[in-house]
C-alpha cells in the first residue's frame, strides 16, 4: 500500500494542535522523507525542532530549505531562514557569510556590510589576515564613497606583502577621492600606489586625471616622461602621454610623444591627424601644415586621399597663401596624376611665394611648370629672370621623371639629363618646406647615368624604343607604382624598390621614368635580349662603390638576396597597414629559413605573422605562428615570456580563458612583473 502523504499531515496538525511536538515531528519527518521536494514542510519540521530544543536538527532543515530558495533565486526567503539559523547559531561563520553575499546580490547595503564586518572581525580574531583583508575589501566595494576604509585596505595589503592588491586598494582610493574633487588626496594616495608599482597603468590614470583636474597636467606629462626614460618603449605609457597632451592641448608635448611611438610602430601614423586638430584650433596652420607633411605619405600609401584632402582643404582656408600647405596641394594633385589640379596648386605656390619673396619655392614651382607647360613662356621667363638675378644654374627637378607622369604617349627617352637631382617624392621637388636640398658640393657624387643605345649589329644603327604603347589604364597602374617607388626610395627601402622597378621593366619594358627611378638609388636592371642594347654608365662611382657609398650592403648567395627581399617587403607593406601584403610576403621569407640554421631569421617572421594575424583578428592563425617562433634556436627567456603573453591574449581574444590563463600563469611563475600579468591573470579570474 502506498504513502497517504494527506493522513499523514492531518495527523502531524492533529498532534500540533493538542502540544504533541514529538509525534507531529515524527509525521513531518515521514512526509519529508517520501516527498524531499515538500520545502514547507521542511521547513515547518525546522520550526518543531527549534521549538522542542533540538537546535542540530533544526539547523540542519533550516539550511537545506535557505540552500533550496537560495539556489533558485529567492533571496529574500533564503535570508528569512538563514536569519532563524543566525538566531540559533549567532557565532556561525558560515551564515555570515551566506547572508552577506544575499544581502550584497538583494542590495540591501548596511546589512551585507555588518556581516562582511562580523566575518572580517571573526578572521582577524583568528589571525587570518588575508582572509580578514577580503572581508574588509569586500566592505570597501560596498561603499564607494568611504575613501578612508579604502586606504586602510590598501595599507594592510602592503603591509601583509600583497603589494598588487595594495596597487589596486591605492588606486581605487584615488579614484574615490577624484569623483568627490579631493584631487589632492587622490594623488598622495596614489603616489603610494606609484612608489610601488610605477607603470601600473591604474596608477597613472589616476594622476593624469587628478593632476589635470587641478591644472597641473605638466606635472603629470613630466611624471610620465620620467617612466619613458627608463622604458622607452612603454606603449601604454606613450598611449597615456599621447592622451594627455591631446586633453590639455598641450601640442609640443603631444607632437614629441606621436613621433615616439610612430618610430616604435610606424602604423600609429594616424595619431599626427589630432595634432593636425589642436594645432588649427590655437591658430597655427603652419604648425598644422609640417604635422601633414609628416603624415600625408603614409595617408596617400594607405588609400585616404580623401582624408589628406580634407585637411589640407582646412590648413588652407585658415591661410590661402601658405606656402607649405600649398606644396601639400600639389603633392595631393601629383599623386591623383590630376594634371590640371596639379598646374593650378604650383600657379598658386608661385603667387603666394612672389608676394612672399621665397626665391626657392617660387623657383621650384616655376621649374616644374616649365617642364609641363614648355609652350607657356610667360613661366620660363620668370625663371630665367630669377636664375640670373640669384645666379642660379642647375635644374632643381627630374625633369625625365615629372614629363613622363604626365604624358599621355611615351616618348623616347634622350638620355637621362645631366642636371638631374633627387626629387623629393612628398613635394615634387620642393626641398625648402620638406627634405632638404642637396649639399652643391656633393652634387657630383649624385650618379651621372647616361643612356647609351647601340645597335646588336650595326653601332650607326639608329635607336628604337623598347617601350610598347600603353592604354590609359596602364599608364595608371604604372603612375601608381611609381608613386610606391618613390614613397620607398624615401624611406630607404632601395632592394624593395628595385624589386618593384625590375617588375615594371619585365612587364612594359624599359621605359625614361623607370630609368630616371633607377638613377636615384644607382640600381642595375637585368635587361631582357632585346634588338637595342641598353647599357648604363656610371661617370662617377660604379654600382659597387655605390653600395659602399650608401652602406647597401649585397648579400653573398642568392637565397639570403632573395629572403632579405622577402623580409623588407613585408615590414614594409606591414607599417603600411597592408596585412594581406605583409602575410604573403612574410610566409614566403619564411619559407626560406630554417628554426635552427643559426640565425635570427625564422624568430623573426615568425613573430611577425603571429602579430600581422593577431591584427586581422585571425587569433587561430596568430597562436600557431608564435608557438613556431618558440621552436627557433636561441630564444631568449624574455623572449620567450613576450610569445607566451601574446599566445595568451590571443587565447583570450579568442574567448578561451582557460587556455589564456594556462599561458599568463606560466609567465607568471617565472616572473611576476612581466607587463602587466598578474593584472591579466586576474582579471580572468574574475570573469571565470
Amino acid at each position: 500500500m502506498g504513502f497517504d502523504k494527506a493522513k499523514a499531515m492531518r495527523n502531524a496538525e492533529r498532534y500540533v494542535a493538542q502540544g504533541k511536538i514529538r509525534s507531529a515531528i515524527a509525521e513531518y519527518r515521514t512526509v519529508v522523507e517520501n516527498d524531499p521536494r515538500d520545502i514547507a514542510t521542511l521547513n515547518m519540521l525546522g520550526d518543531l525542532y527549534a521549538k522542542n530544543a533540538e537546535n542540530n536538527q533544526a539547523v540542519n532543515c533550516y539550511l537545506q530549505v535557505a540552500d533550496h530558495y537560495n539556489t533558485q533565486g529567492f533571496a529574500q526567503k533564503a535570508i528569512a531562514i538563514y536569519n532563524k539559523v543566525s538566531r540559533i547559531q549567532p557565532e556561525s561563520i558560515e551564515v555570515s557569510a551566506k547572508l552577506a553575499e544575499l544581502h550584497k546580490v538583494k542590495g540591501s547595503l548596511a546589512e551585507a556590510r555588518e556581516h562582511y564586518t562580523t566575518l572580517a572581525e571573526h578572521y582577524q580574531k583568528k589571525g587570518r589576515r588575508l582572509e580578514a583583508l577580503a572581508m574588509w575589501k569586500q566592505i570597501a566595494m560596498l561603499d564607494p564613497n568611504n575613501t578612508e576604509v579604502c586606504l586602510s585596505l590598501a595599507d594592510s595589503f602592503f603591509k601583509e606583502g600583497q603589494k598588487e592588491e595594495a596597487v589596486e586598494a591605492y588606486a581605487d582610493a584615488g579614484g574615490r577621492f577624484s569623483r568627490k574633487n579631493q584631487h589632492e588626496d587622490a594623488i598622495k594616495a596614489l603616489m603610494k600606489g606609484f612608489d610601488i608599482k610605477s607603470t601600473d597603468m591604474r596608477i597613472l590614470e589616476g594622476l593624469v586625471t587628478a593632476h589635470t583636474a587641478l591644472g597641473r597636467a605638466g606635472k603629470a606629462v613630466s611624471l610620465l616622461e620620467e617612466i619613458l626614460e627608463n622604458e622607452p618603449y612603454n606603449r601604454d605609457v606613450l598611449y597615456l602621454l599621447i592622451d594627455c597632451c591631446i586633453d590639455s592641448q598641450n601640442a609640443a608635448g603631444a607632437e614629441k610623444a606621436v613621433t615616439r611611438l610612430v618610430e616604435i610602430e610606424p602604423a600609429n601614423y594616424p595619431r599626427y591627424l589630432d595634432l593636425i586638430r589642436i594645432y588649427l584650433n590655437a591658430g597655427d596652420p603652419a604648425s598644422a601644415s609640417r604635422i601633414l607633411t609628416m603624415s600625408s605619405e603614409y595617408l596617400l600609401a594607405a588609400g585616404q586621399a580623401d582624408e589628406c584632402s580634407k585637411w589640407i582643404i582646412e590648413i588652407l582656408e585658415r591661410d590661402p597663401n601658405l606656402i607649405a600647405g600649398l606644396w601639400l596641394l600639389v603633392r595631393y594633385h601629383s599623386f591623383l596624376n590630376d594634371e590640371n589640379g596639379f598646374m593650378l596648386a604650383l600657379e598658386r605656390v608661385c603667387e603666394a611665394a612672389a608676394a612672399q619673396e621665397s626665391i626657392d619655392d617660387e623657383r621650384h614651382a616655376l621649374a616644374q611648370l616649365v617642364v609641363i607647360r614648355p609652350h607657356e613662356t610667360e613661366y620660363r621667363e620668370r625663371l630665367d629672370e630669377i636664375n640670373e638675378k640669384y645666379g642660379f644654374e642647375d635644374s632643381q627637378i627630374d625633369e625625365e621623371l615629372l614629363r613622363a607622369q604626365f604624358a599621355k604617349t611615351p616618348e623616347p627617352a634622350e638620355g637621362s639629363s645631366k642636371e638631374a637631382a633627387v626629387v623629393n617624392p612628398s613635394t615634387n621637388g620642393h626641398a625648402p618646406h620638406g627634405e632638404p636640398e642637396i649639399d652643391p658640393e656633393k652634387k657630383d657624387d649624385v650618379i651621372d647615368a647616361e643612356i647609351i643605345q647601340q645597335a646588336s649589329d650595326d653601332s650607326n644603327a639608329p635607336a628604337r624604343d623598347t617601350a610598347p604603347e600603353l592604354s590609359a589604364s596602364d599608364e595608371q597602374n604604372i603612375q601608381k607604382e611609381l608613386d610606391s617607388i618613390t614613397f620607398y626610395i624615401e624611406n630607404d627601402y632601395n632592394e624593395l624598390a628595385e624589386k618593384a622597378i625590375g617588375e615594371l621593366v619585365s612587364q612594359y619594358g624599359d621605359r625614361p621614368e623607370f630609368a630616371a627611378l633607377r638613377n636615384r638609388i644607382g640600381a642595375e636592371v637585368e635587361e631582357k635580349p632585346q634588338p637595342v642594347e641598353v647599357e648604363y654608365v656610371a661617370n662617377t662611382l660604379g654600382i659597387d662603390e655605390i653600395r659602399s657609398e650608401f652602406g647597401i650592403e649585397t648579400a653573398d648567395e642568392s637565397v639570403d638576396d632573395d629572403y632579405d627581399t622577402h623580409y623588407h617587403t613585408a615590414v614594409a607593406y606591414q607599417e603600411m597597414g597592408l596585412l594581406e601584403e605583409a602575410i604573403r610576403e612574410f610566409q614566403d621569407a619564411i619559407a626560406l629559413a630554417q628554426p635552427t640554421d643559426g640565425t635570427r631569421r625564422f624568430f623573426q617572421c615568425a613573430n611577425l605573422l603571429g602579430h600581422c594575424f593577431l591584427q586581422k583578428g585571425r587569433s587561430n592563425h596568430a597562436i600557431t605562428w608564435f608557438g613556431r617562433a618558440l621552436e627557433a634556436g636561441n630564444v631568449s627567456d624574455e623572449e620567450q615570456h613576450g610569445l607566451w603573453y601574446e599566445i595568451a591574449s590571443a587565447y583570450e581574444n579568442s574567448g578561451d580563458a582557460e587556455k589564456a590563463a594556462m599561458f599568463f600563469d606560466k609567465i607568471y611563475a617565472e616572473n611576476v612583473d612581466f607587463r602587466d600579468v598578474s593584472e591579466r591573470m586576474g582579471n580572468l579570474t574574475v570573469n571565470s
